[in-house]
């Protein structure tokens, strides 16, 4: 059966990180059967003429934004140009590249998340973006999205694509199978080689014996549920014998387990769910999900919640 048209979401400003989430796209998705929607959300007048503003004033500056402004138009095309030109090369028709310019309504985060309401498979952003400066001391915008895009994968790129190598951090949750399910619908299938990964985090309430009794019974809890998320890929087309699964004992945390696993065997995508918790609890407790997400560095994360 002929799988559906994909519509993906890439939330894009021209940074390098911006061109490594289209590069990622570009090398990953299936190209004739995916529609790809370029993001570029814009403030009309650079907010540094508006701090100008008690300075200076505006009947003297008019002059100075409208050239501003028409500079700006110019960057956004030449950088949609140099995406366009990314999937193209990799074999992306044309008709299925489309560019939206908007100005920003409430916030970039926001205006991003209300977009990916519009029917999309996914959404794609860079982990970084054009203001490095601004990222580290208000936040980035992946940041502000993790747990806010429901549905659909959060896919952050965090450099260069890497090999096509893909570790699912397997937890048996419903998010996690969730993910499993967009893997198998999303990406190409032939050429990935993907791992399935359980990390069993060590107890120090149980004697040993306990402890080696708790781990085998966990390792069994999780195999069926193993079995099933490998066949939903197997029947995706996903090549068998490019389907591994792995359970890592003895751990002390299942976030630096699932991170050095991915480190040492070369991965380029971790794949995680990540639960819905109060304020309170994601304070006091933080998630596995959310530390690997911190801890990935230049891999790629796709986040389903």
């Amino acid at each position: 059966m002929e799988k559906k048209m994909l519509r993906i979401l890439i939330a894009y400003d021209g940074s390098e990180m911006a061109q490594n989430a289209v590069q990622y796209i570009a090398e990953y998705l299936p190209e004739k059967q995916t529609e790809v929607v370029l993001l570029y959300i814009q403030t009309e007048v650079p907010d540094a003429f508006w701090n100008m503003e008690k300075e200076m004033d505006f009947r003297y500056k008019s002059s100075d934004i409208r050239a501003c402004i028409a500079t700006q138009h110019i960057k956004i095309n030449e950088c949609m140009g140099k995406a366009t030109r990314i999937l193209m090369d990799a074999g992306f028709p044309e008709g299925s590249i489309n560019k939206k310019i908007q100005i920003k309504k409430v916030g970039i985060a926001r205006d991003i998340i209300k977009e990916s309401q519009n029917g999309y498979d996914a959404v794609v952003i860079g982990r970084n973006g054009d203001n490095k400066l601004k990222d580290i001391l208000v936040g980035s915008i992946p940041s502000k999205l993790l747990g806010k895009i429901q549905g659909i994968p959060l896919i952050v790129v965090g450099g260069a694509p890497k090999k096509k190598k893909i570790l699912v951090a397997f937890d048996g949750s419903k998010e996690v199978m969730r993910g499993v399910k967009h893997l198998s619908r999303i990406m190409c299938a032939s050429d990935c080689k993907m791992t399935l990964c359980h990390v069993v985090r060590s107890q120090s309430i149980f004697q040993k014996g306990d402890e080696k009794q708790w781990q085998e019974s966990e390792q069994k809890r999780m195999e069926p549920l193993i079995t099933e998320s490998k066949q939903h890929l197997v029947d995706a087309g996903f090549p068998f014998n490019q389907i591994t699964c792995e359970v890592i004992r003895n751990k002390v945390s299942r976030a630096s387990g699932i991170i050095e696993k991915a480190m040492e065997d070369n991965y380029g995508t971790i794949v995680i769910g990540r639960r819905g918790l109060t304020i309170i609890k994601e304070f006091f407790l933080g998630r596995v999900g959310k530390k690997i997400f911190q801890l990935a560095g230049d891999l790629t994360v796709w986040i389903v919640r």
